[in-house]
């Protein structure tokens, strides 16, 4: 019995880890912008003169003696939860790109072929039409100017 009680108590937990919320992406990814945006300011405060970024103070235990390093950390963690908040959006996308068959190599080519074609007799089409209807327009103005 006193297993079965343990073998809960380890599921409880690993339930409360495990466990998706609804919007747990959606808030470690406004976490990781703002924490990117914090150290960019804080990296724009130490390098320049004016007060155009964050500008930390030298009493701070420890962020003040390296706040350098401290902006620096602020974006590595900010960029790893941005990847990490944006992944499983692109995770179903790249089992689904696994199942993909890629065409032949003749294929390839008979479809550039086409495409090629295609730009061509679009193109000729519509050379064609601008000259015909820049006449169009010469007609019009050769008519305007006899009334």
């Amino acid at each position: 019995m006193a297993e079965k009680v343990e073998k809960k108590k380890e599921n409880r937990i690993l339930s409360i880890f495990t466990k998706e919320y609804k919007y747990e992406g959606l808030i470690l990814l406004f976490l990781a912008i703002i924490s990117i945006v914090l150290g960019v300011l804080v990296l724009q405060g130490i390098t320049s003169e004016g007060s155009e970024g964050l500008v930390i103070n030298e009493n701070v235990f420890l962020i003040g003696d390296y706040p350098q390093a401290f902006a620096w950390v602020l974006i590595v963690l900010g960029a790893v939860s941005f990847i990490l908040a944006v992944w499983p959006f692109y995770k179903p996308s790249i089992s689904e790109a696994k199942r993909i068959t890629w065409p032949t190599r003749g294929d390839l080519l008979k479809n550039t072929a086409i495409v090629f074609a295609f730009i061509l007799i679009m193109s000729l089409f519509f050379i064609f039409s601008d000259w015909v209807f820049g006449y169009v327009v010469k007609l019009f103005n050769w008519l305007g100017s006899k009334f």
